[in-house]
């Protein structure tokens, strides 16, 4: 409990009070949006996801089809960085990680928010976290990804942003993704600190490039050595 009391006091400082505002304003006005900014939800969502799950581009917008499931590739990634906290961190990161695949940005941030940055790893790894130090799971990340980015590519955006203005679904998804790749790349770079990484050059290509700059360096990045517990 002191452990969590001194990383929420820590965590009200800047830059992380930005992220406890992120965390607080996405879901007031995702609510303040969908029950008075836009028409009433008319069945799309659930269009939306029946098509996702049974790979049925043509009915909906490949934009909309893109930018769902990478709201399912982006936590992946999140997870690939902050499984890697161990016992110096004042909550385990793992509830958060499967909140977020239901929730997004609102699932993840809260973790964000209040994790200690910049502090190495305390102890050894686990099982599972010997399993996500691989290059395996961000290969198949990364050409999922691009996957989806060459089919929104096949989409119209004239007919997504008005998807945007009327749709509550596209409307919340879209600020989720921006959230989530605001976010992103810094811990990315926090995880190059652990590692030991000097490199300027993946700190760049992560901020540039928030998603496939982030998946490359997971791609590259050495393993993590056992640091003995506090």
């Amino acid at each position: 409990m002191r452990k969590f009391s001194e990383a929420f006091k820590q965590s009200l400082r800047f830059p992380q009070a930005l992220i406890w505002l992120l965390w607080i304003a996405f879901p007031l006005y995702g609510f303040i949006a969908t029950h008075y900014l836009l028409p009433p939800e008319d069945g799309y969502t659930k269009q939306v996801v029946v098509a996702a799950f049974t790979a049925d581009f043509s009915a909906v917008e490949p934009l909309v089809i893109a930018v769902f499931n990478l709201l399912g590739v982006i936590p992946m990634t999140y997870a690939l960085l902050v499984l890697f906290d161990g016992k110096e961190q004042p909550l385990p990161a793992w509830p958060f990680v499967i909140l977020s695949f239901f929730a997004g940005a609102f699932g993840i941030l809260f973790y964000v928010a209040l994790r200690r940055w910049g502090t190495a790893v305390q102890g050894s790894k686990t099982g599972l976290q010997q399993q996500l130090d691989t290059w395996k799971i961000p290969a198949v990340l990364l050409v999922v990804a691009i996957a989806l980015v060459l089919l929104g590519t096949t989409g119209s955006v004239q007919d997504y942003v008005e998807l945007w203005r009327t749709k509550p679904l596209v409307h919340v998804m879209t600020i989720d993704l921006v959230l989530l790749l605001l976010v992103l790349p810094f811990l990315a770079i926090d995880d190059m600190q652990r590692r030991q990484i000097r490199s300027p050059a993946w700190r760049v290509l992560a901020l540039v490039l928030p998603l496939f700059g982030v998946l490359l360096y997971l791609l590259a990045r050495p393993k993590l050595a056992d640091q003995p517990a506090a």
